[in-house]
């Protein structure tokens, strides 16, 4: 089936409009309940207040956050899952399962057959990550970091062009954190990005 991207961006305007303003999004321990009517379970790392409007309007059947989705860790473990709640924390609208991973958008273009591709900033990549984006074959891996370069396993055939995201990590979960391992009460937690894509492209 497939879906106009005005019937598209549609159906993601009406999350941020049916969940209402300042959203709150709770990051627990453990593994999701079986649903959003499912009592709460685990552990509560963070509690997040979004802004007032935290979606930019959808655009080509994909809608991105806005805005500092940030706060500060209240207890100690490993982040599980993310429940998304209205603005009072009475109603949970959505969950997600939360797996270890960054998003960095590149500062320069590689050229087709490369295997350096170029941000302003490394920190956060790994070593043996995983590397996905477009332009990345499947498979691919870190072989080596520097402050502003990263080395990749696989050359990429087509290139990657400039301004283009590409993750590094675990993106096995519907969402992800740089940091899922909280350490210590006061840690900050921020959410870098968050993007949905609407189905029937």
């Amino acid at each position: 089936m497939q879906w106009g991207t005005t019937l598209r961006n549609a159906w993601l305007d009406l999350i941020e409009t049916t969940i209402g303003t300042s959203m709150k999004i709770r990051l627990l321990t453990g593994d999701a309940p079986a649903n959003c009517a499912a009592s709460e379970t685990g552990t509560l790392i963070c509690q997040i207040t979004c802004p007032s409007n935290y979606f930019n309007p959808a655009s080509g059947g994909i809608m991105a956050k806005t805005g500092s989705w940030t706060g500060t860790a209240s207890a100690t473990g490993v982040i599980g899952y993310a429940r998304f709640l209205d603005s009072a924390g009475s109603v949970v609208h959505g969950q997600a399962v939360v797996s270890k991973a960054i998003s960095l958008l590149t500062s320069a273009s590689t050229p087709a057959n490369s295997i350096t591709l170029t941000f302003t900033d490394t920190a956060g990549v790994d070593v043996g990550a995983a590397v996905r984006g477009t332009g990345i074959q499947p498979g691919t891996t870190v072989l080596a970091i520097t402050s502003t370069t990263v080395t990749i396993s696989i050359a990429s055939t087509g290139g990657v062009s400039s301004g283009a995201r590409i993750t590094f990590g675990d993106t096995s979960g519907d969402t992800f954190l740089n940091v899922i391992d909280i350490t210590s009460i006061g840690q900050p937690i921020v959410v870098d990005e968050f993007s949905m894509i609407a189905p029937g492209a």
